[in-house]
């Protein structure tokens, strides 16, 4: 009797731990589904302020945009969109599809998807852009934090 109690009672933490993890992961994605679009939405406002508090700025992390190559720092790819990105342009509307998709282990997590992005110049010239955009996060005492992007169009444009 006492082995089919302790079983039992193995079973149940069993399944109790097994419910927990499940809700905590739905708990994360959830999270990082309301997260994404925040973050995409920040670069809209031409403005560092709102968009720093998502980035890592740890003097190793490299960065990927559509050019250059690539950024070898947060320093770096700030003041590569700078200028490259937010003195040419008045207005900047970025629109994510319904293809995001979020996947997280432990402390790390990444997201995928792709978007329309337009561009107004100060010259009143406009742009459209459809691209894809990766997001690896990790989890920080501030929150989730994005530690590497890589934001790319197709071959031929969109």
């Amino acid at each position: 009797m006492r082995k089919l109690l302790a079983t039992l009672s193995m079973v149940g933490l069993g399944i109790v731990g097994f419910l927990t993890t499940q809700s905590r992961a739905q708990q994360t994605e959830q999270e990082l589904r309301a997260l994404v679009p925040k973050i995409v939405a920040s670069w809209e406002t031409l403005d560092f302020t709102k968009i720093e508090p998502y980035y890592a700025a740890d003097a190793d992390l490299t960065y990927f945009d559509l050019a250059p190559l690539k950024y070898n720092n947060w320093a770096e790819y700030r003041a590569g969109a700078q200028k490259g990105l937010f003195e040419p342009n008045t207005n900047i509307k970025l629109k994510v599809n319904d293809d995001l998709r979020v996947h997280s282990r432990g402390n790390l997590a990444w997201a995928t998807f792709t978007f329309g992005g337009d561009i107004t110049s100060k010259q009143g010239a406009t742009t459209h852009l459809d691209a894809r955009w990766t997001m690896v996060l990790e989890k920080r005492a501030k929150g989730w934090m994005v530690v590497h992007e890589h934001v790319s169009a197709p071959l031929g444009g969109s």
